[in-house]
């Protein structure tokens, strides 16, 4: 499982009791906010309080071992190219905005597990049921989720038995049969999907009427025949 998704763990942490709402939020606030500070002392505070906020989640420490260190490499590499500039300031402010940003990602992913996730982005998608089928967008978000770890390990597997025929040099070797497995994944995975009829409902949710109570096309011109045969009949006992 790669490392990001596989960092949630059931614990009683402040931030595993904090609702996914504000998480989210707070996410999004700091994104926004460390991108109008320019001070290199605030940015380094921001970022050492977000490590400090992800390591108060307690994630399993080689996952988030593995993504703060891929963190830090990016960190540097950006920070490099502005100190070749000569912007020593502005170098270490944009790593530690970019430190900052993903080390409060990795506490939000560490706290909040992925069926949370998934409900808050259908209830925030609710008021859009209109126009937009919330509940089937949530399964798509899970159906995403679930297959990047599984393309992780078809990669893994293709990689290895490459190596085993000595061919790990060759691109090709590993590339189709992932590629091959993929997709009788993917097919596989659509047709659970419609033997429990959930790709059947979610065409009937898209096709259904804005409004529920109002009657559907092919229901209109019956209803209106009804009327003038009712007309007719009251006419013909008046006669």
């Amino acid at each position: 499982m790669t490392p990001v998704i596989g960092m949630y763990r059931p614990l009683r942490t402040p931030m595993h009791r904090a609702p996914a709402w504000f998480k989210v939020t707070l996410l999004a606030a700091v994104a926004i906010l460390v991108l109008f500070v320019q001070d290199p002392v605030t940015s380094l505070g921001l970022a050492a309080a977000s490590l400090l906020l992800l390591i108060s989640t307690a994630p399993p420490w080689r996952p988030a071992l593995a993504a703060v260190a891929w963190t830090l490499l990016f960190a540097v590499m950006a920070a490099g190219y502005q100190f070749w500039r000569g912007e020593w300031a502005l170098g270490v402010d944009v790593a530690a905005d970019l430190a900052t940003v993903v080390f409060l990602a990795l506490a939000v992913s560490a706290s909040t597990s992925m069926e949370r996730m998934l409900d808050l982005a259908s209830a925030a998608l609710r008021p859009l049921r209109r126009f937009v089928p919330h509940e089937t967008i949530g399964l798509m978000f899970a159906l995403l989720i679930r297959l990047i770890p599984e393309m992780v390990r078809l990669l893994g597997e293709s990689r290895q038995a490459a190596m085993a025929r000595g061919v790990e040099r060759s691109p090709r070797a590993i590339l189709v049969p992932t590629a091959t497995r993929t997709v009788g994944f993917a097919l596989d995975l659509g047709a659970a999907l419609h033997a429990r009829g959930i790709s059947d409902a979610a065409a009937a949710e898209a096709d259904s009427p804005l409004d529920a109570d109002a009657p559907r096309a092919d229901e209109v011109p019956a209803s209106r025949r009804a009327r003038r045969e009712a007309a007719r009949a009251r006419r013909g006992r008046t006669r």
